[in-house]
């Protein structure tokens, strides 16, 4: 499934660092089918700021699409639809916090990026580059 939206450019880069911080650290630790699930969860947060207000179908397409970036089609589904059993004590809370820190970082994209309504559609090319420091302001 081929989405497109206009904040891809803005979560694509959190995806990738966040994929290669769970592979880094819970590739040798988890199952597979676990990292998948705390990497949907987390993408899952890092959108809700900016999608869950909404349609929830919308929603849920972002993820898809974003999870899907990393993921095979048949793990992608099974990250989004399956919970698996926990081969560790800690992985409920460990998903807990990367939901929960990930959805501050979309808030932070969200405030940074004003993409909430109509501002992503109306937004040019400009919108997606990196902020301007102070100094580069005054130079």
């Amino acid at each position: 499934m081929d989405i497109q939206f206009p904040e891809f450019e803005i979560f694509a880069p959190k995806v990738e660092v966040a994929w290669s911080a769970l592979q880094q650290r819970y590739a040798n630790r988890l199952t597979e089918a676990e990292v998948d699930y705390l990497f949907a969860c987390l993408i899952f947060g890092l959108t809700s700021p900016a999608y869950g207000e909404g349609e929830p179908s919308s929603h849920f397409d972002v993820c898809r699409a974003l999870v899907a970036m990393k993921l095979p089609p048949d793990r992608v589904d099974t990250a989004l639809h399956t919970v698996p059993a926990p081969t560790e004590p800690w992985v409920e809370s460990l998903r807990e916090q990367l939901e929960s820190q990930s959805a501050r970082m979309g808030q932070t994209l969200q405030e940074t990026r004003n993409f909430n309504g109509d501002a992503a559609a109306d937004a040019g090319p400009g919108a997606l580059s990196r902020p301007v420091s102070n100094e580069e302001k005054a130079a």
